[in-house]
């Protein structure tokens, strides 16, 4: 049984006068201690399945199963398991912790939510995660504006994983983040994931730390996912002209026959309300078809892939 599957999950916002359908007929499924990565340019839809998956915003329609049960029908026990199940770490380690409280309490209110804990035991756990985090365990009576940007981040990670959840879901969360800290930082979260067999659903748009931490990817393009294969698949042959792309757009990859990428247009930019393949119009391979039809997405020995070459 999968621990995360979505079902044709589809999610429009209107704008004015305009619906843009920031996701849809969403299909993935996350594995046991998978490190499933979801990759795209800004804009694509990313941060809108991540707040699906999480409940914070409800689909137009489709559903989105939780070991098997679909979590808008969880009765009030099975939401909260669900719950506490699930660590989140959001891209802004500025904004996402709470400026009035002291690191301790920031860490320890999902212990007093779920588990009750006397401040003893509390404080016993949160100074082990914080030891396989890296941090000093005197942080935890400084307030956020005390720390710097790769403590806040670890703070938040403490906090994602202080109930030792089955899966840690993390939106862009070393965006903010130097180079050397994004290193260190996913070192320890690849020790962790191993240690405690969990799960991670990583939305990111950069292919250098997807190629160094996932197993797993999809390929997200205005709302559509349009391949999804195994990280050493997807960058060993990608099929999809857009995975090419994306690939093609990582500084020193593939240097020597690297194509020049096309610029967005105004024509690009209204790629939403296209009736075929959003990607045709920056598309080197596009055919008649793709213009008035959509590819659907299609499965080729364990991997998937949405476009009329296949």
């Amino acid at each position: 049984m999968s621990l995360i599957k979505t079902k044709s999950l589809c999610k429009t916002f209107k704008i004015r006068k305009l619906t843009i359908p920031a996701v849809e007929n969403l299909e993935i499924q996350i594995e046991q201690s998978d490190f499933f990565a979801l990759v795209g340019e800004s804009g694509s839809g990313k941060s809108t399945v991540i707040r699906l998956l999480l409940k914070l915003i409800t689909p137009d329609s489709g559903e989105i199963l939780f070991k098997g049960k679909n979590i808008w029908n969880l009765e009030k026990d099975d939401l909260k398991t669900f719950y506490k199940s699930i660590g989140v770490v959001f891209q802004d380690p500025y904004a996402s912790l709470n400026p009035r409280l002291k690191v301790f309490s920031i860490v320890e209110e999902p212990l007093r939510i779920h588990e009750k804990l006397s401040k003893e035991e509390a404080e016993l756990k949160i100074k082990k995660i914080f030891s396989e985090l890296g941090l000093d365990e005197d942080l935890i009576n400084r307030y956020p504006h005390q720390l710097s940007g790769g403590q806040r981040q670890r703070v938040a990670i403490a906090r994602a994983l202080i109930l030792n959840p089955d899966i840690l879901m993390a939106d862009e969360p070393l965006s903010a983040l130097d180079i050397s800290l994004q290193s260190s930082i996913l070192n320890q979260l690849i020790e962790i994931r191993k240690k405690r067999n969990l799960s991670i659903f990583l939305i990111t748009h950069d292919l250098n730390v997807v190629r160094a931490v996932s197993n797993r990817i999809g390929v997200m393009h205005l709302g559509r996912i349009v391949e999804e294969a195994s990280t050493e698949e997807i960058f060993k042959n990608p099929l999809h002209p857009y995975t090419s792309l994306l690939l093609r757009s990582i500084p020193g990859f593939h240097r020597k026959s690297r194509k020049k990428i096309p610029k967005l247009t105004t024509e690009t930019k209204n790629a939403w309300f296209l009736k075929g393949c959003r990607f045709y119009t920056r598309c080197d391979k596009r055919m008649p078809i793709c213009n008035e039809n959509v590819p659907q997405l299609k499965n080729m020995n364990g991997r998937k892939v949405r476009c009329f070459l296949y």
